[in-house]
């Protein structure tokens, strides 16, 4: 089963990154439509095998 994650960056400084998870959702128009509802910059929705994933997923971050 897929799921859609929703991540967004919310750092508002000139440097960093701040990512933060926002939800977990069956399709992926809910994802969106929860998305365009919190009027973020810098949305990610990754698509996600529920107790198939053999390769860790990048949510992201900042590296100096």
């Amino acid at each position: 089963m897929k799921v859609y994650v929703l991540t967004a960056d919310t750092c508002d400084e000139n440097w960093g990154s701040s990512i933060e998870l926002f939800g977990v959702f069956s399709t992926e128009k809910k994802a969106n439509k929860r998305a365009s509802e919190m009027k973020l910059d810098y949305t990610t929705i990754s698509v996600m095998d529920i107790d198939e994933n053999e390769e860790p997923s990048y949510l992201g971050g900042y590296i100096e």
